[in-house]
């Protein structure tokens, strides 16, 4: 079966996002990062609902309350994982975030990746585009945004955020351009897809 669901989480800093965006470029599928699920997520009014969700935050009350319920049998779900569910039924996509990997565990037509690198190859991408001039507010910056995301997915789904055995593949950039990590990812995709025929 072609997989049609690719799902990217990343440290910060590493190139994730990025190698997202040639993904789609290359694939033609429809790419879902946070501004485009705030565009929906405002289009449908309810952006103040689930901001947590959108901005990767650890949950407050009302997130916790609805991961909670979802594991419940409920004639709708709500809305964070509806939306994610929606998306990937409707067309080829991939998401970014959002722990996407997590909801479309066990479809035959999706996998997840995991973005990584070192500390010194993510400072000095944080430094170049986020024009920070000190490597110490990069690394803090760095720290800070990698914590809120692992709280996120240790909250929302009770796994370690970043490791291996969450993921289907699991690349370091450290010494890849984000177009060699594209070029893995789509062969992962190809070999996949032939293992399944």
């Amino acid at each position: 079966m072609e997989k049609t669901i690719i799902c990217i989480g990343r440290e910060y800093g590493s190139g994730g996002h990025a190698i997202g965006q040639i993904l789609a470029k290359r694939t033609g599928y429809e790419f879902y990062d946070k501004d485009r699920f705030v565009a929906i997520a405002k289009e449908r009014g309810l952006e103040g609902e689930i901001q947590e969700y959108l901005d990767e935050e650890p949950m407050n009350s009302l997130l916790y309350s609805i991961a909670l319920n979802y594991s419940r049998p409920k004639k709708k779900q709500p809305f964070p994982f509806e939306l994610v569910e929606e998306i990937a039924a409707e067309k080829p996509c991939i998401i970014m975030g959002r722990c996407a990997g997590y909801l479309t565990r066990g479809q035959e037509n999706a996998f997840s990746v995991f973005v990584h690198a070192d500390m010194e190859t993510r400072i000095a991408s944080v430094m170049a585009r986020d024009h920070i001039n000190s490597r110490l507010k990069a690394r803090h910056k760095i720290e800070e945004i990698d914590e809120k995301r692992s709280s996120f997915r240790r909250e929302f789904t009770g796994e370690e955020w970043g490791q291996s055995k969450y993921y289907n593949l699991s690349i370091d950039t450290t010494h890849l351009s984000y177009e060699q990590a594209a070029d893995l990812i789509l062969y992962y995709k190809k070999l996949t897809e032939e293992a399944h025929e």
